[in-house]
């Protein structure tokens, strides 16, 4: 719990809902946990040990994983900043390159143009159809 809030503290407690909301339960578990440990220690029988284990247990993954989660927050804001960082201290003027333009694959617009008019055949296809629909309804 002392990892979630140095991590909370670096973030500046600011944390996606989801997230929040982890964190919330996460609470309400660890005060469960500590109300099943009062029941073990005064009813110490097997079944007691068990359920107590698994709760113990399962608090213990949903805690590594909001760590996980708020590592990777962390992280992803930190690469962010960085970015910035470096895009404020980039030159005005991009240094010349010796390189063409990279362009873009003819086929891609090729694709592009032929899937248009795949569509408008899909379209009259089914435009046909449904007024054949409507014409055979009226029939009967």
């Amino acid at each position: 719990m002392e990892k979630i809030e140095f991590l909370l503290e670096k973030l500046d407690d600011r944390i996606p809902s989801s997230l929040a909301k982890r964190l919330d339960t996460l609470d309400d578990l660890q005060e469960k946990l500590e109300a099943s440990g009062e029941d073990y220690e005064k009813n110490p029988t097997d079944d007691n040990r068990d359920s107590y284990n698994e709760v113990i247990e399962y608090v213990e993954n949903m805690e590594l994983g909001i760590i996980r989660d708020l590592e990777a927050l962390l992280e992803k804001r930190k690469a962010e900043e960085l970015a910035k960082e470096q895009k404020a201290n980039e030159p005005a003027t991009p240094p010349a390159s010796t390189e063409a333009p990279a362009t873009p694959p003819a086929k891609s617009e090729e694709k592009k143009d032929g899937s248009g008019v795949l569509t408008l055949v899909i379209g009259g296809v089914l435009l046909i159809a449904s007024f054949g629909a409507i014409n055979y309804f009226r029939k009967q």
